[in-house]
């Protein structure tokens, strides 16, 4: 249980965040930590303070894998239209081939 959440928090965990919230634990997932922009570690002040505390979810589902499948999925659906499309323009040219043809047999007729 928590009895507080903070909203946008910056992505490295300060001392002056931990203080003015008088937070007694961090936590972060079992996912790879990535360096802050400047490449120090966000949770560095946490460590050092013992409150950092890795948590299990039990669940392989991260922001990673969810990225990967949209990505996926998104060139599936590209495939797809792209093969949609060129279906879409061959009834095009052929209904045009059609009508040019059926504009020469007219004209052939009235001769």
């Amino acid at each position: 249980y928590v009895s507080e959440v903070v909203i946008g928090a910056p992505y490295a965990v300060t001392r002056e965040l931990l203080d003015h919230f008088k937070v007694d634990l961090v936590c972060h997932g079992k996912t790879e930590v990535h360096p802050d922009k400047d490449g120090s570690d966000p949770y560095a002040e946490p460590r050092k303070k013992g409150i950092l505390h890795t948590v299990d979810s039990m669940n392989s589902l991260t922001t990673d894998s969810i990225v990967q499948r949209i990505i996926k999925n998104r060139l599936l659906f590209e495939a797809r239209n792209q093969k949609k499309e060129a279906k879409e323009m061959a009834v095009i040219q052929a209904m045009k081939r059609l009508e040019e043809e059926k504009g020469k047999e007219r004209a052939q007729a009235v001769l």
